[in-house]
């Protein structure tokens, strides 16, 4: 068979299992698969070393800011960031524009020949957009319609309902934002009475049970409009099992979580204040390590980095006040590295994490079997993996527009060292060679 290019001397690894083999690479797609490189003729051969290889992980939660807020970032640092965490497809969450139709296509001609991956849109699901969504849904390629129950554009329970309603006729795919409003403010205002600015006091005003009693309730709303809905960055051991319970009796809901809810707890934000604040917030270590043990179960179905930088200026005006704070943290080239220090250290399987950042997501996002699989006929996004490669992470890792990250100084044991997109190899040892533009639209299935 004559190839392109082809990738030898691996391990893959599916969430099925891992084989030798190689994989052969025609016009951007897998080609085949085989165990006996002499078989394969090729106008480039890559050898992998003998080193693990994974699809490319689709991070389904990232903020570009792009269009509007390109002063925290863009799409052309995002993208070269998530090539080097490993990330071969970016889940972009819905800018102040994208509510309509319009917004959709105004989107997507301005991330056209600005990417190095992959790329697909999430819409937003507003109640100042309600009778837009559903053509929002229907007449566009978006993955997802994205709710928030908290902060200004947030939906209350009406809204919620209409907006599930309007998605179950088209059996269309909600992304929620789960916490209660209405409590955080309530113990918001306590601890402002109180004079409380430290930050450990933003973590204090959301307890694990504004995130559980908000996904009790979507899951509940979810089942009796008959929709479908992911849980987006779940925080909490308790949160994932309650998910769990409702697919157990035929709910259509997944679960969403983050590499920072694997890497720190609440006590790291007395050292490193604002610099950790984002929302739901962290717990402590006993719900660090419970969240391994599920990613290991399989209750977490998907990986998304909710990716939210901002200028370090917006971060150091809540030194002294937490509360003035811009919530979010950078995070796009630590989201594999994390996962891999974990796998590492004996806390989950690589077959997991394969499923969590890949498998999963294709499935439920309605890219399967374009994305997230090593198979003949899929998209050649492909990860090579180095597991005993144990660095630090540092200001030289990032390709992102912000200059900072929570995750400086730790130590992770496992790396991506090679990425590839449809075929092309966009990033080997943490550069990038491939070129800009390459990444293209993707849109879910129809």
């Amino acid at each position: 068979m004559n190839l392109d290019r082809a990738l030898t001397n691996g391990t893959v690894v599916t969430p099925f299992g891992r084989f030798k083999g190689s994989i052969g690479i025609r016009e951007g797609k897998i080609a085949c698969i085989a165990e006996n490189t002499a078989e394969l003729r090729a106008g480039e051969i890559i050898d992998a070393g003998g080193k693990f290889i994974i699809p490319g992980a689709i991070d389904t939660h990232i903020h570009f800011q792009d269009p509007g807020r390109t002063y925290r970032e863009d799409f052309e640092h995002a993208t070269a960031a998530c090539a080097c965490g490993g990330i071969t497809t970016g889940m972009a969450m819905p800018t102040t524009n994208l509510v309509d139709v319009e917004g959709y296509k105004f989107n997507t001609q301005t991330y056209e020949g600005r990417g190095y991956i992959d790329y697909a849109l999430h819409g937003a699901g507003r109640p100042s957009n309600v009778d837009q969504v559903e053509d929002l849904w229907t007449q566009t390629g978006i993955t997802a319609i994205k709710m928030f129950m908290t902060y200004e554009e947030r939906v209350d329970d009406a809204t919620l309902w209409e907006i599930l309603e309007t998605l179950s006729r088209h059996d269309g795919l909600s992304i929620i934002h789960a916490e209660n409003e209405t409590l955080i403010k309530l113990f918001e205002r306590r601890l402002q009475k109180q004079g409380r600015k430290d930050p450990m006091a933003h973590n204090e005003s959301r307890p694990e049970l504004v995130e559980i009693e908000a996904i009790r309730r979507v899951a509940y709303l979810v089942e009796q409009t008959n929709s479908k809905a992911v849980i987006a960055h779940v925080s909490s051991a308790a949160g994932l099992e309650e998910i769990k319970k409702a697919q157990q009796r035929g709910v259509r809901i997944w679960a969403e979580s983050c590499p920072h809810f694997f890497t720190f707890v609440r006590e790291d934000t007395e050292e490193q204040g604002p610099f950790l604040a984002f929302t739901p917030v962290m717990r402590g270590e006993d719900n660090r390590l419970k969240m391994w043990e599920l990613l290991e179960k399989g209750y977490i179905d998907v990986i998304g980095s909710d990716h939210c930088p901002a200028e370090k200026w917006e971060k150091e005006v809540a030194l002294d006040d937490i509360w003035k704070t811009h919530y979010g943290i950078p995070g796009l080239e630590a989201y594999l590295p994390s996962l891999l220090d974990g796998v590492n250290k004996g806390l989950v399987t690589l077959e997991k994490v394969v499923a969590a950042t890949s498998y999963n997501a294709a499935q439920i996002y309605g890219l399967y079997p374009r994305k997230g699989v090593i198979q003949p006929g899929a998209d050649a996004d492909l990860v090579v993996l180095d597991m005993d490669l144990e660095k630090k992470f540092t200001e030289a890792d990032l390709k992102s527009k912000c200059p900072w990250s929570p995750y400086f100084g730790r130590i992770f044991k496992g790396w991506p060292i090679l990425t590839l997109v449809r075929g092309e190899v966009v990033v080997k040892d943490g550069n990038i060679i491939g070129e800009l533009g390459h990444g293209k639209l993707v849109i879910r299935n129809k």
